[in-house]
């Protein structure tokens, strides 16, 4: 059986769920870690049984991997993606995309003149209660979908940037609450529609942490779409905790709530509900989908198939942030260092 040696760049909070779901993997085996942090790079090798670096460039020279998954800050995304692309690495990187437009094509283009697999970590779509909206929404029961409602109410407080300098700062992290936390949300309603953004509306603000940060804890926008169905987002960080995502889709025969549970309510019958699968813990808004996407990742590649996220995917998304912080009036990131 074909098994992929795996690196992962960037061993901070998200790494954790990148080496659980590589251990549980049969597709592949980690072989390196790395991060700037000596001591931190050394423990997380320790803990795996892996090679330590502290420089992606010394790794991509020793070719000690076949695959990367970058873990990294936002802004270290597309230099470090097309880095590994050009090494002749196949790539998986967590969200967001890039903190532009311009960096994401740029992945984009380097993955299609390598020949390598980018894929982009958008977990939330292998969620059983997404799988099944998709499945619903596909199979024409509901008839067309007229609009969405997505909420995302968070919390995070100055502590949790204080940890981390890049944080909070449009040039490093790409902005806030939209681009960091609510994005996997955006990212579904994209996917629910499932047509091109025609135009968009939005307003960003700082109500809580103007002192710590630069960038926007609350976001609101209405997304219209090309095939007439429209979205109305709102996501904030100030919220009293972080309380379940929730997700309303209205169509022409019925609609679909999903928010503790997952309700199905198609017109004129009863409704159905459904209890969802979360995990438990500190994180366990996150959802369950990161170690179904992994394995999905390596078994593409195993099977050699399109990924269900690749570049295309990831670009919707990227776009429409983009558009959100544009319509909003918010200054653009400079470009990203170069490695």
């Amino acid at each position: 059986m074909k098994t992929y040696r795996a690196a992962v760049v960037g061993c901070g909070n998200i790494s954790r769920s990148h080496f659980a779901a590589i251990a549980a993997c049969e597709y592949a085996h980690l072989t390196a870690v790395c991060d700037i942090q000596p001591q931190r790079a050394k423990a997380c090798a320790e803990k795996y049984g892996a090679a330590a670096y502290t420089n992606l460039k010394d790794l991509l020279a020793d070719g000690a991997a076949d695959v990367v998954h970058i873990c990294t800050p936002h802004y270290l995304h597309a230099p470090q993606a097309i880095a590994a692309l050009q090494s002749g690495c196949h790539v998986f990187c967590e969200k967001p995309m890039a903190i532009r437009l311009a960096d994401a094509q740029r992945m984009a283009q380097a993955a299609q003149q390598s020949g390598k697999k980018l894929g982009f970590c958008f977990q939330n779509r292998y969620n059983d209660a997404s799988v099944q909206i998709k499945e619903l929404l596909e199979s024409g029961q509901f008839g067309k979908l007229l609009g969405l409602r997505a909420i995302v109410p968070w919390d995070r407080d100055a502590d949790y940037y204080l940890a981390d300098p890049w944080r909070g700062k449009i040039d490093t992290e790409g902005g806030g609450v939209l681009i960091n936390q609510a994005i996997h949300t955006l990212d579904l309603a994209l996917w629910f529609a499932s047509s091109p953004l025609e135009a968009v509306s939005a307003s960003i603000s700082t109500k809580r942490l103007a002192d710590t940060v630069e960038t926007e804890d609350t976001a609101d926008a209405l997304l219209e779409f090309e095939n007439g169905a429209r979205a109305v987002f709102f996501a904030t960080l100030c919220n009293a905790g972080n309380d379940p995502i929730e997700l309303s889709l209205r169509c022409e025969k019925g609609g679909i709530v999903l928010a503790r549970n997952l309700r199905i309510c198609p017109a004129g019958e009863a409704e159905q509900s459904y209890e969802i699968n979360r995990p438990t813990g500190k994180k366990s808004y996150w959802g369950t989908g990161h170690y179904a996407i992994i394995h999905d990742f390596y078994e593409s590649l195993v099977q050699n198939r399109p990924f269900a996220v690749e570049a295309a995917e990831a670009l919707r998304v990227t776009e429409a942030v983009e558009r959100i912080y544009r319509a909003a009036g918010r200054r653009e990131p400079h470009p990203p260092v170069q490695l």
